[in-house]
């Protein structure tokens, strides 16, 4: 009996010790803290590339894990992540330098001495770590696709400079190092963690510093994400708007339901279809012509029925928004314009602008010219002679 139960309590040890949580460290960290958050890898993941990924390149939607609270979620990010880049100025010039440096195979002793070295405690914690072949996939796939790599190789020293482009990708370097194999790496980065704080201080660069321990290295989490990337990536190509962008709402006129009343800020960046296949799929790419216009077939028969030209009976199908005008509060009246007749039609204002400007110049130029041209001729005779000199 006594056997049973010392066999039972050395697996609950090592059950523990295989699920210890990897510490995350964001320079310069804030005081000690006894409550430190705890998040899940797939969290993590989105905080990591968010800081990582320049602008317009983040996370999407799409890769919220399921069951999560969205406004916990943007605000763990909001909370943790860079600061957002304004939509005008020179932000992203301006903005500090990101790196990610990743340690694996660290023991509790060398965990708590870079703990010590950081002055902080940790910002949050990773409740289950990833292997170290998911940290690998991480740095080579997902790192990789917002435009930043692990190949250059750096040591710690060299990464310590935001304006080494050998070891920088843009404004945005990560690393990876095994401690195990180069035990070195504790030391460089202890002594070099006042520098990082005060680069971090000074608005140059910041630094986010994960720390797994060596029990982690077997984990059976093979991925950060709790999706598949077929899967990450099928849904990213259905809904292309960032975690960071907000929802507005916004006056539309009567004809648009109530439903289609909120739209995002942002538009998708993909570009928007010519021809549509059907009316639904011209509805639903260009958000009912933005409610200022009608999906059409360009066509169509002369009563509206689609051509039916072909050898299969079938002719040629092109739906496309046909925009209207639209009604001011004012009393005024705007044409709309552009594929999805979200656009203001400014060729008529533009052409009056410019016509009148012409006409202008011209009229201008012509008044010129005749001063010009009497100020050549000469005096009548009678004239010259009142006023040629006496002799």
């Amino acid at each position: 009996m006594k056997l049973t139960l010392g066999l039972v309590a050395a697996l609950a040890g090592c059950a523990a010790a295989a699920q210890q949580a990897a510490e995350v460290y964001i320079l310069p960290g804030a005081s000690q803290s006894s409550t430190v958050p705890s998040v899940s890898r797939s969290l993590a993941r989105l905080i990591l590339l968010q800081r990582l990924a320049p602008a317009g390149k983040g996370p999407s939607t799409a890769e919220i894990p399921n069951g999560s609270d969205a406004e916990n979620v943007v605000s763990l990010i909001s909370k943790f992540g860079k600061e957002p880049v304004p939509l005008f100025g020179q932000g992203e010039t301006l903005a500090p330098s990101q790196l990610v440096v990743m340690l694996e195979g660290l023991h509790d002793d060398q965990i708590k001495t870079l703990g010590r070295s950081f002055k902080s405690g940790p910002s949050f914690t990773i409740s289950d770590p990833p292997s170290a072949h998911a940290n690998e996939k991480l740095i080579s796939n997902d790192v990789y696709n917002v435009g930043v790599t692990n190949d250059h190789k750096c040591s710690i020293k060299k990464l310590s400079n935001p304006f080494d482009k050998n070891c920088w990708s843009g404004k945005s370097a990560v690393a990876k190092y095994n401690v195990q194999k180069d035990p070195s790496v504790v030391g460089d980065l202890s002594r070099l963690a006042p520098h990082f704080a005060r680069l971090a201080t000074s608005g140059e660069m910041e630094t986010t510093i994960v720390l797994f321990h060596a029990s982690t290295a077997s984990s059976n989490v093979n991925q950060w994400s709790e999706k598949s990337q077929e899967l990450r990536r099928r849904q990213a190509a259905e809904e292309v708007v960032s975690v960071f962008e907000v929802d507005v709402e916004v006056d539309l006129p009567s004809s648009v339901g109530e439903s289609d009343a909120k739209m995002t800020i942002f538009s998708s960046p993909s570009k928007v279809p010519t021809c549509f296949t059907s009316k639904e799929a011209c509805l639903s790419g260009t958000n009912k012509c933005s409610g200022y216009g009608e999906c059409l077939n360009r066509w169509a028969e002369p009563d509206g029925s689609d051509e039916q030209s072909g050898s299969d009976g079938k002719g040629r199908v092109c739906y496309a928004c046909h925009c209207s005008k639209r009604r001011e509060k004012s009393g005024g009246v705007t044409q709309m314009a552009g594929p999805t007749c979200s656009k203001q039609d400014v060729s008529v204002p533009f052409w009056l602008f410019a016509g009148f400007t012409l006409l202008m110049v011209g009229i201008l130029t012509f008044a010129i010219g005749i001063l010009f041209s009497v100020g050549e001729e000469k005096l009548p005779g009678v004239l010259g002679a009142g006023v040629s000199k006496s002799k």
